[in-house]
C-alpha cells in the first residue's frame, strides 16, 4: 500500500499539475473573495508556461546505465576523439566516440510539473511521519485526541496530521525554488490597504524619498 500510494501520488501530481496550470484560478493570485467571482487575468509566472526543459545530466548518473538506456527520449552524448568541447550523439561502433553524458530534452513541458514531482515525493515518503509529530504534541499536553468532531477518529486534526510537514515543505519549496522573493506588487497593495490612514501617509512619504 505504501509503494502503491507513492506511485499513485507521483502519477496524479504529474498530470494534475499540468491540467490545473491551464486555469487562471489556479495560477493567478487574488486577495478578494466574492460569491460571484469574475474572470481572473494576470501575467503568468513562467512556471505555468509550456517550455523546453533539459534534465540535468547528473540525475542519470544516479541511475544504472542499462535503465537509462531504456528510457524513451534519452540521448547518449559522446566526445569525439576525447575532446569534451566537441560533443555529438553517439553512433554505435564509431571508434572515435566515447561516452560523455546522457541528455534528455522534453518539449512542451510545464515547469510546475517538475515541482509537483518533488512535492509528491515528499508527500509519499516524509509527510506521513507528521503523525508522529502530532502524537508528540498530544503526549506533551496529556491529550488522547485533538477533538471529537469525527467520533472514533480523534477529531479533524487527527485526520490531517501529515499536513503539518506537508505545509512546511510546500512553503520552503515555494520560497526556495519557485519564488525567490515573496514580495510582490499585489501583496504590497493589499498590505497598504490594511494600514491605518496615518501609516499610509507615512508609507507614501517614505516611498517619495526613494
Amino acid at each position: 500500500g505504501f509503494i502503491g500510494g507513492w506511485i499513485g501520488t507521483m502519477f496524479f501530481g504529474w498530470y494534475l499539475s499540468r491540467f490545473m496550470a491551464r486555469f487562471t484560478w489556479m495560477t493567478c493570485p487574488t486577495n478578494s473573495f466574492s460569491f460571484f467571482p469574475s474572470k481572473l487575468e494576470c501575467e503568468l509566472d513562467p512556471v505555468f508556461e509550456p517550455a523546453t526543459n533539459i534534465f540535468p545530466s547528473q540525475v542519470f548518473e544516479l541511475i544504472p546505465t542499462p535503465l537509462v538506456q531504456m528510457m524513451p527520449g534519452v540521448v547518449n552524448m559522446c566526445m569525439v576523439d576525447g575532446d569534451s568541447s566537441n560533443l555529438t550523439a553517439c553512433i554505435s561502433g564509431e571508434p572515435s566516440h566515447s561516452h560523455h553524458h546522457f541528455e534528455l530534452v522534453v518539449k512542451n513541458l510545464y515547469p510546475v510539473q517538475i515541482h509537483a514531482l518533488g512535492l509528491s515525493l515528499f508527500a509519499s515518503f516524509v509527510a506521513p511521519f507528521g503523525g508522529f509529530f502530532a502524537s508528540a504534541i498530544k503526549r506533551a499536553y496529556g491529550l488522547k485526541d485533538f477533538g471529537k468532531f469525527i467520533p472514533g477518529h480523534g477529531g479533524m486534526m487527527d485526520r490531517m496530521d501529515c499536513q503539518f510537514l506537508m505545509a512546511l515543505c510546500t512553503w520552503v519549496h515555494y520560497n526556495t525554488f519557485v519564488r525567490m522573493a515573496t514580495v510582490s506588487v499585489p501583496k504590497m497593495i493589499y498590505m497598504y490597504k490594511l494600514m491605518k490612514e496615518s501609516d499610509q501617509e507615512e508609507f507614501l512619504r517614505q516611498i517619495s524619498q526613494l
